[in-house]
């Protein structure tokens, strides 16, 4: 078996953005598998093997086979090491970081994923967008950014969604904060939240786990 980690994904995928930003910055030696959800090949009997939620990412590390990006990063911390991320020593830090990344797929995801999966996903397959739904994400992400910006950055007292340092937390969701920027999504009424994203753009491996999202912003928009 390879010593690399085997990261199956798709530069398109929020979790996945998440997951090979951190094994760069990391250095942990790793093997990308690109999963085209373009071409639905996440949905293939083949991937099924691998995924039986037909979702990405996934990695696989000798014999082990991991899905859902909370739980590969944590896995990732632990396993090279890294408890500056996800501190299993610590009991009260780590829950502080979970409770992040308990609240995040209600708290975020949903709304931003669904406004990315409606303005730009569903257009791409000629299908029409959900008034109904971009209504809804519209109207709950203001939401989400403020308490991200009141509760997690506590009004700007944090450089990080944990305290003064970055850990999981900060990784996955700036990775779904950040795809709103090929919307032309307006972050001015965050500063902020702003503040801490240009925080994030200084860590190693930023650029190249987001260039998809970025080629996707600097396109002209119709």
């Amino acid at each position: 078996m390879s010593n690399k980690v085997i990261l199956f994904g798709d530069l398109m995928s929020q979790p996945t953005r998440a997951v090979i930003w951190f094994m760069i910055l990391n250095k942990i030696p790793h093997e990308f598998r690109l999963i085209s959800i373009g071409n639905m090949e996440q949905r293939s009997k083949e991937f099924e093997k691998i995924n039986p939620f037909k979702k990405l990412p996934v990695i696989q590390y000798e014999n082990q086979t991991l899905f859902e990006s909370h739980t590969i990063l944590r896995w990732l911390s632990q396993q090279f090491q890294l408890p500056q991320y996800y501190d299993y020593n610590d009991l009260n830090n780590r829950c502080k970081v979970d409770m992040y990344l308990d609240w995040h797929h209600l708290g975020l995801r949903k709304a931003t994923a669904g406004l990315f999966f409606q303005k730009y996903i569903l257009p791409k397959f000629g299908k029409q967008e959900s008034t109904d739904m971009v209504k809804d994400a519209e109207f709950n992400i203001p939401k989400a950014f403020k308490e991200i910006e009141s509760i997690f950055l506590a009004n700007g007292k944090n450089n990080y969604l944990i305290g003064d340092h970055v850990t999981i937390a900060d990784f996955s969701c700036y990775c779904e904060i950040n795809q709103l920027e090929a919307l032309n999504y307006d972050f001015a009424p965050y500063p902020i939240l702003t503040n801490w994203m240009e925080r994030m753009k200084q860590f190693d491996g930023f650029k190249e786990s987001h260039k998809i999202i970025h080629k996707i912003a600097s396109q002209p928009k119709l």
